[in-house]
């Protein structure tokens, strides 16, 4: 039952108005919606056709004006897009982290690092592409569950996209991941779920030191790697991600596509409109889970994170073509 106090005259509002308004009402009471206010002040002025750029200001007024939803509260609460990256995550973790231990117990010569909480090993060149490989698929699942919307594209066009978008992931991914097990991105550095490499030590390879020109790939890798910490490190380490901005880093960094990749209208749509549901949700998160009224500085870091992944995805473009040119 809905029930409407009577302060509408009919002089100033239609009827047609007031079904919009009551149906509006009862969805928003019925599905426990909650709207961000678009001015931030819920101020927001309605138009006089009776159409609400503010679904947080239209909601006020309905119960200013005497609105009470008294039916059966079912609550149908869809989930939001940030809860499903998180739930999709952590399924793409927990299934890696079954498919390399496998290969590790298989494979026997691994060592492993003394942790309090977690299960690691040292990262070894004997398995190191197959757990690669093993990234490579699960995140393409990780891919279509998470952003199901990219499935009414071309395969190619998804495919493309797709590859701009896991090299962005598995950088951000390491970096999470490593401050999360070892406290910071110091002397270790997370290589999959399992596996972790010791920046101090000797070279990864061992053969390296028998192939041609070693010394001057292993002093171009580690000038590639020392340019990338320079461009990403201060400012991933300043901003001190959550949980919640981690998962949504995980599709802002979609929206940077590289300017070499053409996408088609229907593409570019589909990559707005996550990146606006992924702004809401965190806008929401901010200020109902955290009380936020001024998350101005943290959203700004984050975009600006997700810039500064980008730049590092171009300057990966370039080590490979040289890497590739140089020592194939």
């Amino acid at each position: 039952v809905l029930v409407l106090i009577p302060l509408f005259s009919s002089d100033l509002v239609s009827e047609q108005l007031i079904r919009a308004c009551t149906s509006f009402f009862k969805r928003t009471r019925t599905t426990g919606r909650k709207y961000p206010c678009k001015g931030g002040d819920h101020k927001c002025e309605i138009v006089k056709d009776g159409k609400l750029s503010c679904r947080s200001c239209r909601f006020d007024k309905c119960m200013s004006v005497g609105m009470v939803y008294e039916g059966p509260m079912r609550i149908r609460r869809k989930q939001t897009i940030l809860q499903r990256i998180k739930r999709e995550s952590r399924a793409f973790i927990e299934r890696r982290r079954e498919q390399e231990l496998m290969i590790i117990k298989k494979h026997g010569c691994h060592k492993r690092y003394l942790h309090p909480t977690q299960e690691i090993y040292d990262v070894h060149q004997d398995t190191y592409m197959e757990l690669y490989r093993i990234f490579i698929a699960e995140s393409y699942d990780f891919f279509n569950n998470a952003f199901p919307a990219y499935s009414e594209l071309e395969p190619k066009e998804k495919e493309f996209i797709f590859k701009d978008y896991v090299a962005k992931m598995s950088l951000i991914e390491c970096c999470y991941r490593t401050k999360q097990i070892w406290g910071g991105t110091g002397k270790y550095m997370m290589c999959s779920v399992l596996t972790c490499y010791d920046t101090e030590r000797a070279h990864l390879i061992k053969e390296v030191d028998r192939k041609e020109n070693a010394d001057f790939m292993m002093s171009s890798s580690e000038d590639y790697v020392a340019h990338q910490n320079a461009i990403f490190m201060p400012l991933f380490s300043r901003c001190k991600i959550s949980d919640q901005e981690y998962h949504a880093l995980l599709c802002l960094i979609m929206g940077e596509i590289d300017s070499e990749i053409e996408i088609s209208e229907r593409a570019q749509n589909i990559l707005d409109q996550y990146r606006q549901e992924i702004l809401d949700d965190l806008q929401l998160h901010y200020r109902n889970e955290l009380g936020l009224n001024d998350y101005a500085e943290r959203l700004g870091n984050l975009m600006s994170l997700s810039h500064v992944i980008q730049e590092c995805r171009a300057v990966f473009k370039v080590f490979f073509r040289f890497y590739a040119t140089i020592f194939d």
